[in-house]
C-alpha cells in the first residue's frame, strides 16, 4: 500500500498555514493574513506536527513539501 503523501494528511486549512510558515511568516503575521487569532494558528501547528511527525516549523515545512 502507498503511504499518503504528507500535503494530503493536512486540512486545506493546515496547508495554508505551513505554506505561509514555510515562508518564513510569524503566527502573528500568518493570524493577520488569513484573519484569525495567534491562538488558532498555534493550534493549527500543534495539529500540522502531529499529523506530519515534525518537531519544528522547518521540519513541518521540508515534509509538506
Amino acid at each position: 500500500m502507498t503511504p499518503t503523501p504528507p500535503s494530503r494528511r493536512l486540512s486545506p486549512r493546515q496547508r495554508q498555514i505551513v505554506k505561509l510558515a514555510a515562508a518564513g511568516k510569524t503566527n502573528k503575521e500568518i493570524a493577520a493574513t488569513l484573519s484569525i487569532s495567534k491562538g488558532t494558528v498555534k493550534n493549527h501547528m500543534t495539529r500540522i506536527f502531529d499529523r506530519l511527525g515534525a518537531v519544528s516549523r522547518t521540519q513541518a515545512a521540508i515534509f509538506f513539501q
